[in-house]
């Protein structure tokens, strides 16, 4: 990403998305992301929860582990308040097939619940609407297909 673009992101981010938003305070652990084979660790900086105009979405601020760009930016909607091994199956193919990453998270350090989010890199500024729109369309799919097994397990 060119440094111009860089700069257009986060001057957009700051006066567009997290202007009047609740920043989700305390500590927060590391992200991790597989490139080459090797496991890279994300500095989580800063947490936002966007609740207020898109329900269930957080907006994640993490250094890189990389020179540039130094801080990178991520759009997360939650899957699930508490996450398993089973709602991961059911979300797992859906987020390989629009080149998305699932990871389970304690957004609340003091909760002690672990999230399921589907997540994805905000590149460009054009990229943030459209990206809202999928994962919305996205978790309602996976809402759609938790509905459809428990109406399979009622009707056992």
């Amino acid at each position: 990403m060119h440094d111009s673009n860089q700069t257009d992101l986060k001057s957009f981010i700051q006066n567009e998305i997290i202007k009047d938003v609740k920043k989700v305070r305390g500590k927060h652990a590391p992200i991790s992301e597989i490139v080459n084979s090797v496991p890279k660790t994300l500095a989580v900086e800063k947490i936002y929860d966007l609740s207020e105009s898109n329900k269930n979405f957080f907006l994640f601020i993490v250094k890189n582990y990389s020179k540039t760009p130094k801080l990178r930016y991520f759009l997360a909607i939650s899957l699930a308040n508490n996450s398993s091994d089973f709602l991961v199956q059911i979300a797992k193919d859906s987020a390989i097939k629009n080149n998305l990453k699932l990871i389970q998270y304690s957004i609340y350090r003091k909760i002690f619940r672990i999230q399921l989010l589907l997540i994805k890199e905000i590149e460009e500024i054009e990229d943030f609407s459209d990206l809202v729109e999928k994962l919305k369309n996205l978790r309602t799919e996976f809402r759609g297909k938790l509905e459809k097994i428990k109406n399979l397990v009622e009707n056992e």
